[in-house]
């Protein structure tokens, strides 16, 4: 199908739930009347990523149907749209660094991120919920969450699944080089599209890539820079994929 897709690279302020709110809102708002369809925004942009522990993170969680759900829900009802954003989910006793895949009807699944970085061992559990897929009138979407593409199993679940677009968000560390070669060195076998939304800069001595991207085929569609916020925005259908 036909339709296209915005690729968000956005840094959020540390602990500023609101302020990152009303930014991401305000900039989903502009892309809908351009036409997108699908957004993907990087990994916990609603409250910054580096947490000391569970008493830190705490006030900043949220249920999966919770206040930034609600936002989202309500964007995309309104505006027949999806989005796919990265927050920190409470869930009874329990934390964990999560996804949701929002609609025009509402909530199509929430994942848990599988595999834990070590800055989210401080407080995060260890996702239960599995890799997920979510039919949609845009193709079968896929999420996965950062450090999930270290590991053969995620990848080797969305080949088998055939998932059409994978949504991925990411807080990816600055290690000095350009990242793109060893995502696509790990997403080997993946010929459809994965859109990759990262952070960028530093946040509490900890810096991020940036280099969101495209990438579909096998190939390097489109790639933001290092160190501000930029959107990538292509058409499916005109990607290459097997």
């Amino acid at each position: 199908m036909a339709f296209i897709s915005a690729t968000i690279q956005f840094k959020p302020a540390w602990g500023e739930v609101d302020f990152n709110r009303g930014r991401i809102l305000a900039a989903m708002e502009n892309l809908s009347s351009r036409g997108v369809k699908l957004m993907v925004l990087p990994e916990m942009c609603m409250s910054g990523y580096i947490f000391e522990n569970r008493a830190e993170i705490a006030p900043f969680c949220e249920d999966k149907v919770g206040a930034s759900f609600e936002l989202m829900a309500d964007f995309c009802r309104r505006q027949g749209v999806y989005v796919v954003y990265g927050f920190a989910e409470r869930a009874g006793d329990l934390f964990f660094n999560s996804q949701n895949l929002v609609g025009p009807d509402g909530l199509l699944t929430t994942y848990r991120k599988t595999h834990l970085y070590e800055a989210d061992r401080s407080w995060a559990t260890p996702g239960d919920t599995g890799f997920v897929t979510a039919d949609t009138e845009l193709g079968r979407l896929g999420l996965g969450i950062c450090m999930d593409l270290n590991f053969d199993d995620f990848v080797d679940f969305h080949i088998e699944q055939n998932t059409d677009v994978l949504c991925f968000s990411a807080c990816w560390l600055d290690e000095g080089f350009p990242v793109a070669g060893y995502w696509l060195e790990r997403l080997w076998g993946y010929e459809q599209t994965i859109l990759m939304a990262n952070s960028f800069g530093a946040e509490r001595d900890t810096q991020f890539r940036g280099e969101s991207a495209v990438i579909s085929g096998g190939r390097l569609i489109a790639r933001a820079p290092l160190d501000r916020e930029e959107i990538i925005i292509v058409r499916h259908g005109d990607l290459p994929a097997n």
